[in-house]
């Protein structure tokens, strides 16, 4: 996977073609070739339908590459992202979540590649705007409870995480941005969220994480409380279509399951365990 010391690095390196050549202090110069050697299509920006905290960048290049896009309000940039459909190694569909990205917003952006000869390929500096969407997302019905008891809970158990990036306490930050990704573990996910103390729950959330391949989607889940009665399969939430499961508990230990999903590194933006009004 690309990192952001790797991104640094080549936003930092010199191309070939100054006229002076190196300088002499230089111990080496490295090729950086123009990313449209590699562009099989447009660049492409819009709103991620399933996520109204972020947007979706595509790109296909001609050969297998890692890829990644370095992006911000301004020229100094500031954000980096690459496609976690990369699982290691290059692709040529390149689909990128960008976080934070505001509709209407204009940004700068610059795309970089590396190819498996260690070619590495870059784009010029240009800027993107994502547009408006023309519908509002539904008002979440978990106002119609009580409060979000997961933001005073701690993990205690999870399934796996991809990295330190994608932890389990993702789902419980109260943030659109993060989230919690399992490391492949499809329909076997899981994730154990414990209160301070035993209280009255109304409802549950579960906001599916997604990637833009289609993999990673909760389709249902199931909820079990202290070890003891299960609730569910329940329809699982977006970002932009909250979905409030009821139910009516008194406990302390949570553990959301997985029951359907379309596999992969599955997971939640956000889990939300709703007191009774």
């Amino acid at each position: 996977m690309v990192t952001l010391a790797m991104a640094a690095l080549a936003l930092t390196l010199t191309p070939l073609g100054d006229d002076d050549g190196p300088t002499a202090t230089s111990e080496a110069v490295t090729v950086v070739r123009p990313f449209a050697e590699v562009q099989a299509g447009e660049f492409v920006f819009e709103a991620d339908p399933t996520n109204p905290e972020r947007a979706i960048f595509h790109v296909t290049t001609t050969e297998p590459m890692i890829c990644a896009i370095v992006w911000g309000p301004t020229e100094e940039l500031g954000n980096f992202n690459n496609s976690l459909s990369m699982n290691g190694t290059g692709i040529v569909d390149h689909d990128v979540a960008l976080p934070g990205a505001v509709a209407g917003t204009t940004y700068y952006f610059v795309v970089e590649g590396f190819t498996a000869d260690g070619t590495i390929y870059r784009s010029d500096m240009d800027t993107f705007t994502i547009p408006e969407a023309a519908d509002a997302a539904p008002a979440d019905t978990a106002a119609e409870r009580g409060p979000n008891l997961s933001l005073e809970g701690t993990v205690v158990d999870v399934s796996s995480e991809f990295s330190d990036s994608y932890a389990a306490t993702n789902a419980i930050d109260d943030s659109g941005l993060t989230e919690w990704s399992s490391a492949g573990d499809g329909d076997d996910a899981f994730i154990t969220i414990e209160l301070a103390e035993p209280r009255e729950v109304a409802g549950v959330e579960f906001i599916t994480r997604s990637m833009l391949d289609g993999t990673a989607i909760t389709e249902t889940f199931t909820v079990t409380v202290d070890d003891g009665e299960t609730f569910g399969p329940f329809p699982a939430a977006t970002a932009a279509e909250p979905n409030v499961a009821p139910i009516d508990a008194t406990g302390q230990t949570f553990r959301f399951d997985v029951d359907t999903s379309t596999g992969g590194n599955v997971g939640a933006v956000e889990v939300r365990i709703l007191a009774a009004p």
